[in-house]
C-alpha cells in the first residue's frame, strides 16, 4: 500500500521552476500538526533536493526530507500542468509526491516509496495520474 496522504493532491500547478513546484507542493503541509517546524521542514527538502534530487524518470519526482521536524511521516502530491525541469539534467517533472519522514519511520518510508515507485513503472498508471479530473481520483489511485 501506498502511504495515506495528508491533504488532497494539488492539480494543474502552474509553476516554473522546481524550487517553486517543491513550495508549492510542501505547502499542503503548512498547519499540519505532524511537522514542529514547517519553515525547518521545507528548508531541509529544499537543501535534500539540492544534494542528490530524487527524480524516477517517467515525469516524476519524490522530494522529501527525513528530519526530526517530523513525528510521523507526511505524504503530498501535486500533478503540475506543464513539465517542469527538475535536477541538473533539467528532468521534465510534472508529478511530485513529496515525503516527510521522522528518524524513526525510515523503514516504513522506504515501504511506502517501493510500492509508489513499482507504480509509477507501469506507463498507464502515469497516463491516469495525468489524466484524472478530480483530487479525489489522484488520491484513490494511490490507494
Amino acid at each position: 500500500m501506498i502511504q495515506p496522504l495528508n491533504a488532497p493532491p494539488l492539480l494543474d500547478l502552474d509553476a516554473l521552476t522546481e524550487n517553486e513546484v517543491i513550495t508549492r507542493t510542501a505547502g499542503l503541509l503548512d498547519g499540519c500538526p505532524e511537522i514542529t517546524n514547517y519553515q525547518g521542514f521545507l528548508d531541509a527538502v529544499l537543501d535534500r533536493q539540492r544534494i542528490n534530487p530524487p527524480i524516477l524518470g517517467n515525469l516524476a519526482a519524490l522530494p522529501h526530507a527525513r528530519t526530526p521536524l517530523v513525528k510521523e511521516i507526511v505524504f503530498v502530491a501535486a500533478r503540475c500542468s506543464a513539465p517542469v525541469a527538475f535536477g541538473p539534467e533539467l528532468k521534465p517533472v510534472r508529478l511530485v509526491f513529496l515525503f516527510g519522514v521522522p528518524p524513526h519511520r525510515i523503514s516504513e518510508y522506504l515501504a511506502a516509496t517501493a510500492a509508489l515507485v513499482r507504480r509509477l513503472r507501469e506507463p498507464a498508471f502515469i497516463e491516469k495520474l495525468l489524466t484524472v479530473e478530480t483530487a479525489a481520483e489522484f488520491s484513490d489511485l494511490l490507494k
